[in-house]
């Protein structure tokens, strides 16, 4: 039972660590393209 639930709790953990890092990767993604499109407009 405790094996069970410490594989649920791993399971659980990796689900929200690749959540968090997707979406931290697109902010990145979003941010750097408003920047480029800014240095782009700005010429």
């Amino acid at each position: 039972m405790v094996n069970l639930k410490n594989k649920l709790n791993l399971i659980i953990g990796l689900h929200i660590a690749s959540t968090l890092m997707s979406a931290t990767f697109s902010i990145v993604m979003l941010v750097l393209t408003l920047r480029h499109d800014r240095k782009v407009t700005g010429e």
